[in-house]
């Protein structure tokens, strides 16, 4: 049953944000973060990202600006490289604060 879940809330999620070009990973990732550890859950919404930004380059490359394309999309390549190596450098940092819920430590 979760599987049918996580399917069907990656498939939606996909359809919504076709249009709106944002907003996959912020409904994505708590579903998958309900059903996997954070960092299995982190990955596979990366992976349901390439899925959907390869469909939607299906889609429309043959429309594409392609300076366009350029002037935005290397910025962001870079801009993401970067933020993913901030987060391996946070990920190794120690925590701030932690707390309780329920008897789990968090």
């Amino acid at each position: 049953m979760e599987l049918v879940i996580i399917g069907l809330a990656a498939f939606i999620t996909s359809g919504l944000t076709l249009f709106s070009g944002f907003g996959l990973g912020t409904i994505l990732m708590p579903v998958f973060a309900l059903y996997f550890p954070v960092p299995v859950a982190s990955a596979a919404t990366a992976v349901v990202h390439l899925a959907n930004n390869l469909f939607k380059f299906a889609l429309i490359a043959k429309q594409a600006d392609w300076q366009t394309v350029a002037q935005f999309g290397i910025p962001a390549v870079v801009a993401a490289m970067a933020g993913a190596y901030l987060l391996t450098l946070f990920d190794l940092m120690p925590g701030l604060a932690s707390y309780s819920i329920a008897g789990k430590a968090f």
